[in-house]
C-alpha cells in the first residue's frame, strides 16, 4: 500500500528510533517542568496551570494573579494577614483563605469593617479566628468564623496600642503586646480587664532608656508574645534585637537571645518561634527581619545559643514570620516581598502565593499555631542555604493581585472539611483540633517534661518527582501503539 504524504517511519529500525525518542522526550518533560526558568511555574498533578502572566490560573470564576510556584500542595488552606500599607499609602487590611492549589477561598475585608492595620492570626478550640487588628490609638482582638466571615466578638483594648499579637492562653485569659508610649508592656487580660503585666521600664538594667528606639516614642516596639509552656512567654523585642523569656510567676527574664545593635544575632526580628529539640534543647525559629533571613538558634550547655540554620536569598526582603511545618518545611510570610512561601529545609520554594501589600503572619490550617514541626538538626539539614525556586513577579504583578484581592466577596475562608471545635465559649473543658493553646507546650528547655517525637531526614528536594513512569511516559506508549496498528493495517 502506498503511504503517499505520511510522515510516519515506516521501517522496523525507524519504529524503534521513534519510540526512543518518544520515551526520552516523555521522560525529560517532567524535569524541564520542575527546572523552569526565570518566571517559569512548576504545577503539580491536578493543578491548574498558574503564575506568570498570560498563563491560565487556578482559580474558576476569574483569573487569579497572586499564585506563584505550586510544585506540591498542601493538604488544607493557608491563613494570611495582610497588614494593609504601601509605602505611605493606607492600602486594605485582608485576611485571606488560600487553597492548596493557590486558589483564593475568601476575604475577609477588615478595612471595611472600620479597622486600620492587622496583624497577628491564630485558630481557637472554639472553630473562630482570634485576630490583632487596630483603629486609631488602640487594639482591637477579633473573633472571626471562618465559615460564615462574620465577627463573632469584637473587644477593643483601649489602654493597649498596636498590638501586633494576642495569644488565648486557655479559661478566658489572653496574652497581647502594648506598645503605647511610657506603657511597654506584655499583658494578660480576660472579661474583667488586665490581670497581670509586665513592664520594661522595670528592667532598665537590660533594656536602657537610651537603648532601642526613642524613648517615649515606639521605645521597644515589642511586637509578639507566644506562651511556651511552664508559665513561659517569649517575647519580641524589636528594637532591642531580643528574644526574651519571662517567667510569668516571678517575673524574671530566664533567658535572652540577641543584644541591642548585635545585628550578626538578630535585627528588629519578628514573630519568634518556640521549638524544643533533642532531648529538650531550647530551639527558636525567628523571622530576622532587616537581615532578610529566617534564623534558627539552639541553646548550648552554656546558656548561649549556635546558629543552626539560615534560609537567605532569593529575594527574601524582610521576612516577617516563619512557622516550621510538621513535614519539616518552613512557611514563611515575606513583608517587602509581598508573597507567603513553604521553603524546604534546603531552600527551594515549593509553594508560593502573592499577597499584597505587606502581608503579616500565615498559618496553615490543621497545624498548632506557630511552629508545629522538628528543627533543622532532627531532619538533617543545619548549616546555610539560599532559598530558589520562586516564581519573581513584578510590581505590576502585586498590583494586579491588590485589585483582584479586593474585588473578591466570598468571606468563607476555610473548605467544608476543616471546620473544627464547637463554636461555642472558650473554656478549658473545651476540645478542638486547631490553635489550643491552654495545654502546657513542652516548656523553655529548663527542665520541664518532654516527649520525644522521632522526625525523618527531609530529602534535599521536596519538587516533583524524579522523572519515570508516569503520565507522559503514558502517553507516548499510546502514541507508540497507534504506530504500530497502523504498520499491522499496511
Amino acid at each position: 500500500m502506498s503511504r503517499r504524504g505520511s510522515s510516519l517511519p515506516t521501517g522496523p529500525g525507524s519504529l524503534a528510533a521513534l519510540a526512543a525518542l518518544l520515551l526520552v522526550v516523555a521522560a525529560v518533560a517532567p524535569a524541564v517542568v520542575a527546572a523552569g526558568g526565570a518566571g517559569s511555574v512548576a504545577v503539580s498533578p491536578g493543578t491548574s496551570a498558574v503564575g506568570s502572566a498570560g498563563s491560565p490560573f487556578a482559580q474558576t470564576d476569574a483569573p487569579n494573579p497572586c499564585v506563584g510556584t505550586v510544585e506540591r500542595e498542601p493538604s488544607s488552606t493557608t491563613l494570611v494577614t495582610i497588614q494593609g500599607a504601601r509605602a505611605g499609602e493606607k492600602t486594605a487590611s485582608l485576611l485571606l483563605g488560600v487553597a492548596p492549589d493557590g486558589s483564593i477561598r475568601g476575604v475577609h475585608n477588615d478595612s471595611a469593617a472600620g479597622r486600620w492595620w492587622q496583624y497577628d492570626v491564630d485558630p481557637l478550640p472554639n472553630g473562630d479566628l482570634l485576630l490583632a487588628t487596630t483603629e486609631p490609638g488602640i487594639t482591637v482582638v477579633e473573633r472571626v468564623d471562618p465559615v460564615t466571615g462574620e465577627h463573632t466578638d469584637v473587644r477593643r483594648l483601649q489602654n493597649v496600642e498596636d498590638a501586633h499579637d494576642v495569644d488565648y492562653l486557655g479559661d478566658g485569659e489572653f496574652v497581647t503586646v502594648d506598645k503605647g508610649d511610657e506603657r511597654n508592656r506584655v499583658v494578660v487580660y480576660n472579661e474583667s480587664g488586665i490581670v497581670w503585666e509586665w513592664r520594661f521600664d522595670n528592667h532598665t538594667d537590660q533594656f536602657p532608656r537610651d537603648g532601642g528606639g526613642p524613648y517615649a516614642k515606639d521605645w521597644t516596639h515589642v511586637n509578639d508574645v507566644d506562651p511556651i509552656g511552664n508559665g513561659t512567654f517569649l517575647v519580641s523585642v524589636r528594637n532591642f534585637d531580643q528574644v526574651i523569656a519571662i517567667d510569668r510567676a516571678t517575673k524574671e527574664v530566664k533567658w535572652t537571645l540577641g543584644s541591642d545593635d548585635d545585628y550578626d544575632i538578630l535585627d528588629e526580628q519578628h514573630n519568634p518561634d518556640f521549638i524544643e529539640g533533642e532531648d529538650g534543647t531550647a530551639t527558636v525559629l525567628v523571622a530576622d527581619s532587616e537581615n532578610d533571613r529566617v534564623a534558627e538558634y539552639a541553646r548550648t550547655d552554656d546558656g548561649g545559643w549556635e546558629r543552626t540554620w539560615v534560609l537567605r536569598g532569593g529575594g527574601l526582603h524582610e521576612p516577617r514570620d516563619a512557622d516550621r511545618l510538621p513535614n519539616g518545611n518552613t512557611l514563611v510570610t515575606d513583608r517587602r516581598g509581598h508573597r507567603v512561601l513553604e521553603v524546604t529545609p534546603r531552600g527551594k520554594v515549593v509553594w508560593e502565593v502573592y499577597t499584597p501589600w505587606q502581608p503579616y503572619d500565615a498559618e496553615r490550617i490543621g497545624t498548632d499555631r506557630g511552629s508545629d514541626g522538628p528543627t533543622t538538626r532532627q531532619v538533617g539539614a543545619t548549616g546555610t542555604h539560599e532559598m530558589t525556586g520562586s516564581a519573581d513577579f513584578e510590581t505590576s504583578d502585586i498590583e494586579a493581585c491588590y485589585e483582584y484581592l479586593t474585588g473578591i466577596d466570598r468571606t468563607r475562608l476555610i473548605a467544608d472539611d476543616e471546620q473544627w471545635g464547637t463554636g461555642g465559649s472558650l473554656t478549658d473543658t473545651e476540645t478542638g483540633t486547631a490553635g489550643d493553646t491552654s495545654g502546657d507546650a513542652g516548656g523553655a528547655g529548663d527542665g520541664a517534661d518532654t516527649t520525644s517525637r522521632a522526625w525523618t531526614t527531609v530529602p534535599d528536594d521536596s519538587s516533583i518527582d524524579v522523572p519515570g513512569f508516569g503520565i507522559g511516559v503514558a502517553l507516548a506508549a499510546l502514541v507508540l501503539v497507534a504506530v504500530l496498528a497502523v504498520r499491522r493495517r499496511d
